[in-house]
C-alpha cells in the first residue's frame, strides 16, 4: 500500500503520461543524463534541460508536452511554497471575479449616496458569494473531469496515426 502512494509522487513521461521513477541521473553538478520512458522509449521529459523562455514559447504554441512538463513534473502542489502561491492565486481570482460581477450588474443607485451601509454590505456579500459559488462549481467540475481523464488507461500512441 505504501508503494502505491510512493508511485503517485513519481514524475510522468511528457509523451505518453505514464509514471517514471526518475527523469534524469545527475553524475556531477553540470552533467546529467535524461532517462527514457519504459513505455514509449522516448526521453521522459526533455524540457528539464530547457530554459524557461523556451518552455513559455512552447506553452504559447499549445504544445502538449510543455503543458505535461509544467503540470506533472514542475508543479508540486504538496510543497509549502506552491501551496501559498496557489492559495493567493485563488483569492485574487475570486476578488477579481467579484469585481467583474459587480461591474457587470451596473450601478443601480446612479450616484445616490443615500444607500445605507447595511445595504452596501449586503450587496457586497451577495456579489462575493455569487463569485465564490460560481468558482467552486466550476473548479469542482474541472477537477472531476481531470480525475476521470487521468484514471482512464488509454494508449496515446495509437491516436497519433490519425493526426
Amino acid at each position: 500500500m505504501g508503494d502505491a502512494k510512493e508511485e503517485e509522487e513519481w514524475p510522468r513521461c511528457v509523451g505518453c503520461g505514464r509514471r517514471v521513477k526518475t527523469l534524469y541521473v545527475q553524475y556531477s553538478p553540470g552533467n546529467i543524463r535524461l532517462m527514457k520512458c519504459d513505455t514509449c522509449n522516448a526521453v521522459a521529459d526533455p524540457y528539464i534541460e530547457c530554459e524557461f523562455m523556451i518552455i513559455l514559447i512552447d506553452l504559447i504554441l499549445h504544445k502538449t508536452r510543455a503543458y505535461h512538463h509544467l503540470l506533472f513534473n514542475k508543479l508540486r502542489i504538496y510543497s509549502s511554497l506552491d501551496k501559498g502561491v496557489l492559495v493567493l492565486s485563488i483569492l485574487l481570482h475570486i476578488v477579481l471575479d467579484a469585481f467583474r460581477i459587480s461591474f457587470s450588474r451596473g450601478n443601480k443607485a446612479d450616484g445616490d449616496s443615500s444607500i445605507s451601509t447595511f445595504s452596501a454590505i449586503l450587496n457586497c456579500g451577495k456579489v462575493l458569494s455569487d463569485a465564490l459559488l460560481g468558482n467552486i462549481v466550476f473548479m469542482a467540475m474541472l477537477l472531476l473531469e481531470v480525475q476521470l481523464i487521468l484514471k482512464l488507461s488509454f494508449d496515446t500512441r495509437r491516436y497519433l496515426e490519425y493526426l
